[in-house]
């Protein structure tokens, strides 16, 4: 709703020019490009194809307001410059300007006059090569610039600082060419700097000079990042020096993590110096060159440490590494060179732990140390223990020593064991381990399951892996009858994915008798199974999840499901199904059912009519028609997945018939919401689980007759903003999704945004 008490002159000002106000909810200005979403205290202003008049002209609709403004303006190649007369009606108003897809804009925009502006964003614009930070207004709290030509990183203030309330700078998708040595003194009150997916590229950097220091930062980001071939050493001088300036506040976030660059004894002193007080440190993805006794020294001087990843770091066992961390609670070590570390004791020194989580995947362990660190402090405090891609062949050698050490993980909730080659497996060896839960066996080279082998496990274990990670020309492992009848009754989620098991793995589940009666998700995906029967699946009466993507299904008869009666979601993607009757999914409860990937021709008329709560329907990547799938049922349908279809523009029809469906997903990423009205904002989307990305809006007139309830209600869209600025790489960016009144068939710009859309193959519109 908009707020009509505070701000009761806005639907009249909108009324004078033009813009339709539908009980109010308000929608386009005057330009016809540019929506305003006033459903919240603050406005967003959208605009996408626009021209600097046509800014000027919207957003001076709300100059004789005291309404406070976000402006996002994107996908307009028309714009080069942004003068500070354009905004100069509401200068006072706007907090936040967001710049996406500006690409021919050339020039610093001129936002000194916006005295109350928190926010500046930019996002692919190319052309943008000069950083001039004097155009900024001294308010700006955060300016992100992504993908953007800016090479040099300069000032021409004369009063330094000049931007006292900056606390965020981030910088994503650049190459740096120059640096002013003191060019973040501007940001006297910088809490965050992040450089990430960057290049360096210094011709020349001298080395005798000194950065300015800065000592305000708690949230430090300098990942992913790059030298340029040729410039390495002027290059790889600059990002030391950058380092070696920055002080890091106590208990800061320190991200240095994958930029491929060696770690020497000289970058352990600045790291040392500048990152002590880190509570979190992250620098996987370098080279650890530094001798031994360097690391061990900067480890020890990291006090308040609580987490560290050093994975893929080039790291070897160090007597006492980490003997000196006592608030260290997250430790991650993985693809490391720590098979010596059997003989070596790495908490030698410790007194006391918080450790809770250790990571020692992929580092060829073949047995644990049996040092009296191990076993009587460090040990017992763990909770996650991964060992994934070790050498653990028959899951520790039976030696005293050995037994002693595991028999010490008495706190033990996750264990992960997979890929270490084990051949046999004994739960005997876990029978200290009284309060496991997730157990992961998978990927392993076991060839031979028999009841033995889960004997000894906690009884109340809730997960296990036991996928077998198996492709051709390897065949299925011997599975025993009763081998799943001592698995522990308390199982919850069971994973036998790529074991090649056929349909006859479900006799084998069919025996295990009372052991699986509390199952509540079982995973058979990338298995051979090519058809089932009314009697294949067992009575699993608790089971809710079941997934058997990518295996050989080619049809899905009548009641197959029958002996699921609990059953919510239901995962038959990518199968070679070819048809789907009215009987297919008969009685079924499941809310939740995806048939995409298949080869389906033909979907018979209503054939989703008899999943009375189904919610999510995921149907894309197939050549069927979906028109007439729902005759009678589909009232509860939430979530339609039509990835890829293009036979023809949904009809009026289609969508009466569907009272419930808010989102489509055209593909992989889009959305579109179809109908805006009686949504719960509030609530958890469960169903939509992909990264949002850009979604345009439908044609100017209205493109469906009147809703039935509202009849003044034709072409209202209200828009929102998903601001992704903290994902990663190619998804660092603000994200835009429009919601649509009914919009059956898009204009041609919406279905070349959204590649393929409803209607991608359509030239007419049906009505």
């Amino acid at each position: 709703m908009c707020k009509a008490v505070l701000y009761s002159v806005l639907p009249i000002l909108l009324l004078l020019t033009g813009v339709p106000v539908v009980e109010n909810k308000c929608s386009r200005l005057p330009s016809g490009n540019c929506w305003v979403n006033c459903m919240q205290n603050i406005f967003d202003v959208i605009c996408n194809g626009v021209t600097g008049d046509m800014i000027r002209q919207d957003i001076a609709v709300f100059a004789e307001t005291p309404q406070q403004l976000r402006l996002y303006i994107w996908s307009s190649p028309k714009i080069t410059r942004l003068s500070a007369e354009i905004f100069s009606s509401v200068a006072k108003q706007i907090l936040t300007v967001d710049l996406q897809d500006i690409v021919n804009l050339d020039i610093f925009p001129e936002l000194f006059g916006l005295t109350n502006l928190i926010r500046f964003n930019v996002w692919n614009s190319p052309k943008l090569d000069s950083l001039d930070l004097e155009l900024l207004p001294p308010s700006l709290y955060r300016i992100a610039l992504n993908k953007v030509g800016v090479t040099h990183l300069e000032n021409d203030f004369t009063d330094i600082p000049s931007l006292p309330n900056m606390h965020e700078f981030v910088l994503r998708n650049v190459t740096i060419k120059g640096w002013q040595l003191n060019f973040l003194s501007v940001f006297p009150n910088l809490t965050r700097l992040e450089i990430s997916n960057s290049t360096f590229d210094f011709a020349e950097w001298d080395h005798s000079k000194l950065m300015a220091n800065v000592k305000t930062i708690n949230r430090l980001k300098l990942s992913q990042n790059t030298v340029e071939a040729a410039t390495v050493a002027d290059s790889t001088a600059f990002f030391g020096a950058l380092i070696d300036s920055l002080e890091v506040q106590p208990g800061a976030d320190v991200d240095v993590s994958m930029n491929r660059l060696n770690i020497t004894a000289q970058a352990v002193r600045n790291m040392l110096e500048g990152f002590a007080s880190a509570k979190q440190l992250n620098i996987r993805e370098n080279v650890i060159t530094a001798p031994a006794s360097a690391i061990g020294v900067m480890l020890r001087g990291f006090s308040q440490l609580e987490e560290l990843d050093m994975g893929d770091t080039n790291l070897q066992a160090i007597q006492g590494m980490f003997g000196g961390l006592p608030k260290l609670r997250r430790l991650i070590l993985d693809h490391n060179q720590l098979v010596n570390m059997t003989t070596v004791d790495i908490f030698e020194g410790v007194q006391f732990t918080n450790l809770t989580y250790l990571d020692l995947s992929y580092n060829d362990i073949n047995r644990f140390s049996p040092s009296d660190s191990y076993a009587r402090i460090v040990a017992p405090q763990i909770s996650y223990l991964n060992l994934r891609g070790n050498k653990l062949k028959d899951f520790l050698p039976s030696v005293e020593e050995d037994q002693t050490v595991i028999n010490s993980f008495i706190n033990l909730d996750t264990l992960i064991l997979a890929d270490n080659g084990i051949v046999t497996f004994s739960g005997r060896r876990l029978s200290n381990s009284s309060k496991l839960r997730v157990l992961d066996l998978s990927c392993n080279a076991i060839r031979n399951l028999t009841k033995e082998a889960f004997l000894g496990l906690n009884r109340r274990l809730e997960e296990l892996d036991l996928s077998m990670c198996i492709a051709p020309p390897l065949t299925a492992p011997w599975i025993d009858w009763d081998a799943f009848t001592t698995l522990p009754g308390a199982l919850k989620r069971l994973y036998l994915r790529s074991g090649r098991y056929k349909k006859w793995i479900f006799g084998v589940i069919k025996q295990s008798g009372m052991a699986l009666r509390m199952l509540q998700e079982l995973y058979l995906d990338d298995n051979d199974i090519s058809f089932l029967l009314k009697t294949t699946i067992p009575e699993l009466p608790m089971l809710r999840v079941l997934s058997l993507s990518r295996n050989a299904l080619q049809s899905i008869g009548p009641l197959v499901f029958q002996s699921l009666p609990n059953l919510v979601t239901l995962l038959l993607n990518d199968n070679q199904i070819v048809a789907i009757g009215r009987n297919s999914f008969i009685s079924m409860k499941a809310m939740r059912l995806d048939l995409s990937g298949n080869n389906l021709l033909q979907i018979e008329p209503g054939a989703f009519d008899r999943v009375p709560l189904l919610q999510s329907l995921m149907i894309g990547r197939n050549p069927a028609e979906v028109q007439d799938m729902f005759i009678a049922g589909g009232k509860n349908l939430n979530y339609l997945g039509i990835q890829g279809y293009n036979k023809s523009c949904l009809t009026r029809e289609f969508f009466k018939s569907l009272p419930a469906l808010h989102w489509i997903l055209p593909d992989e990423y889009n959305i579109v919401l179809v109908n805006p009205d009686g949504m719960k904002w509030s609530d958890e989307d469960v169903y939509l689980e992909s990264q949002l990305q850009v979604c345009q809006i439908g044609s100017v007139e209205p493109d469906h007759e009147p809703y039935p309830k509202i009849p003044s209600l034709k072409n209202y869209v209200s828009v929102t903003i998903h601001d992704t600025d903290d994902g990663e790489g190619e998804q660092q960016y603000p994200v835009i999704a429009a919601f649509l009144p009914l919009n059956y068939c898009p204009v041609a710009d919406y279905v070349v945004k959204l590649s393929n859309v409803i209607c991608s193959s359509s030239t007419k519109m049906s009505t």
